[in-house]
């Protein structure tokens, strides 16, 4: 009965961890590699989900200083789809081709009044450091 019972555990558990699907934003943005990841270090695969999900935030233009203004791309047009999927698990700003900086923010018009953020390498993992998605 016992041996039953710890079967019956681990197939639940199995069956449990091999239901998680790999979100399909880390699939197009990294292909092929994106299996192996999410295989063989999940708290990387980890980083990549918490990067697309938290590495932004929309702000008031007028919260800004002028030298954050100066620094607005308007080049990058966001959809009105792109726009309603900001803050959700559809939103992939690779998408839009853009690319996170090393050392900076980057600013994005969204319309008259709001910014899109997206904060530097650095605070995105300072951030995630401290964020339950890190396993380690």
């Amino acid at each position: 009965m016992k041996t039953v019972l710890i079967l019956a555990g681990l197939l639940i558990t199995t069956t449990i961890s091999f239901s998680q699907e790999i979100d399909s934003r880390i699939l197009k943005n990294k292909g092929k590699e994106a299996e192996k990841i999410y295989e063989y270090n999940q708290n990387a695969y980890n980083y990549l989900v918490f990067e697309l999900d938290h590495s932004y935030e929309i702000v008031s233009r007028k919260s800004l200083t002028r030298e954050q203004l100066k620094q607005i791309k308007t080049e990058i047009q966001l959809s009105d789809s792109d726009i309603n999927n900001l803050g959700t698990s559809s939103f992939n700003f690779y998408d839009l081709g853009i690319k996170l900086s090393k050392s900076e923010r980057q600013y994005v018009r969204l319309d008259k009044d709001r910014v899109l953020v997206f904060y530097a390498i650095p605070e995105i993992t300072r951030a995630f450091t401290t964020s339950p998605f890190n396993t380690k």
